[in-house]
């Protein structure tokens, strides 16, 4: 759209960003007309009524139009008609022609579009100019000091409403530049981490496609000259290898989906310490890292057994990749919730990146440089979906040094060993889009 174009359809200012002051000033300005009115400033008048009543309006029309309205064009024309009138009926019609007349131009070309604001200004000069044209009508007795009080008063309050609609203007522009400057450093951002992702995805896809091709080449080209244990272990490493891939594409197309709505869940209940032991075993096959699980057994959350492995898996992934040697499972039952913690011995996180993990394609160790791999989806994907199923992760500080991430979810009950009861089959698939609830036990993130 051009510039010609675009003036024709939008103003300069929202007139909603100036409505309430400018029409605060309005009812003042009535109000004072409706005092000087009433006092020995018209005493004896014959037109001091007809003034009262105009002022009357006018505070009414500026009290009301406060809060509602869209549109500059009401309130100029009203103004018009009545300052056009009080100028006819007292005072120095000139004068105060004069100074509406600036208001009308500077109110309609800030909040008008070109087409409605010279129409405006076209409809005032239809008022304005005969008003000036015109001497009072009213008692031709009165003082010239009246006179005057009038005028100075009623060209003060008009020029104090050319005043409030400017700075309110400035106001508006200065927080539309600031708007346009935040947009533009998000657009910026955006594309930084669009580039970043690319990069990092690029790299996490090129890794595991490697080694299926260079093993499947091996297996293809020497498998009469291979041992069994040779070929069992090249087709295990392309079996994980695949499921890698596997989980990146989950882990990129989950999000969309749960923002879009169309993530579906089947809730059921399910012994947690099993898929805890599950998903434990198939991240850390083979790390040589010590993994401690002390959730019990007997645990019966209800959730959707899936995407809680997949919770746990980000979260048990985050703790290989980012932690020490050592990780801990624990469990802590609360009312109506249970809290698992996966806590390592590593580095830890620093304090400000506690929010920043959490974010899409967010990582503290950033750039081609960074030692870990990963494309900065794990955290924010646990996150989302925690909060999909009434649950939530936070991360805790671990004392002396090391992370803690800790994920709540629906407890159903906990019952003895051996008294497990079997998930259902016909468990209802449930979609949902994106919770923005908090933490469901209460817990600072």
């Amino acid at each position: 759209m051009s510039t010609s174009e675009l003036a024709r359809v939008r103003a300069p200012v929202e007139y909603t960003d100036v409505r309430t002051r400018v029409n605060r000033v309005r009812a003042g300005f009535g109000a004072v007309i409706s005092v000087l009115a009433v006092s020995g400033i018209v005493e004896g008048v014959d037109p001091a009524p007809w003034i009262l009543v105009l002022a009357l309006y006018l505070t009414a029309d500026g009290l009301w139009r406060r809060t509602r309205g869209t549109s500059a064009v009401p309130m100029l024309l009203t103004d018009v008609v009545i300052v056009g009138a009080i100028a006819l009926l007292k005072g120095e019609p000139e004068l105060i022609a004069a100074v509406t007349f600036l208001y009308i131009i500077t109110g309609a070309l800030l909040l008008l579009p070109i087409p409605k604001a010279t129409a405006v200004i076209a409809a005032a000069l239809l008022v304005i100019v005969p008003v000036s044209l015109l001497s009072p009508i009213g008692n031709p007795q009165i003082p010239d000091a009246r006179k005057l009080v009038f005028s100075v008063a009623t060209v003060t309050m008009v020029s104090l409403i050319v005043a409030t609609l400017l700075y309110g203007a400035v106001q508006a522009l200065h927080a539309s530049t600031l708007r346009h400057q935040t947009a533009l450093a998000a657009e910026r951002r955006a594309v930084e981490l669009k580039d970043e992702f690319v990069s990092m995805v690029s790299h996490e896809f090129r890794t595991p496609l490697t080694s299926i091709a260079g093993f499947s080449e091996t297996l293809r080209s020497n498998w009469p000259d291979l041992d069994p244990e040779e070929i069992d272990e090249f087709l295990i490493i392309m079996r994980q290898e695949a499921h890698h891939l596997s989980n990146l594409v989950e882990d990129i197309l989950v999000i969309p989906r749960i923002e879009a709505g169309q993530l579906r869940l089947r809730p059921q209940e399910f012994d947690l310490a099993g898929e805890i032991a599950a998903t434990s075993q198939l991240v850390f096959a083979d790390t040589g890292k010590d993994v401690n699980a002390s959730v019990p057994g007997g645990v019966i959350v209800d959730a959707d057994r899936g995407r809680t492995g997949q919770i746990l898996r980000n979260l048990l992934d985050n703790a290989r990749k980012y932690g020490g040697d050592a990780v801990q499972i624990e469990g802590e039952a609360g009312t109506d919730i249970y809290t698992v913690t996966v806590s390592d011995n590593g580095p830890g996180i620093p304090e400000k990146d506690w929010e920043r993990v959490f974010e899409h394609f967010e990582q503290v160790d950033r750039g081609h440089g960074r030692e870990s791999e990963g494309v900065g989806l794990g955290l924010p994907i646990a996150r989302r979906l925690a909060r999909a199923m009434g649950g939530d992760i936070w991360y805790a500080s671990r004392f002396p040094t090391g992370a803690s991430f800790q994920f709540s979810m629906r407890l159903s009950r906990i019952i003895p060993d051996g008294a497990l009861a079997a998930p259902s089959d016909a468990d209802p698939e449930v979609v949902v889009a994106e919770s923005a609830q908090g933490p469901t036990d209460g817990s600072a993130t």
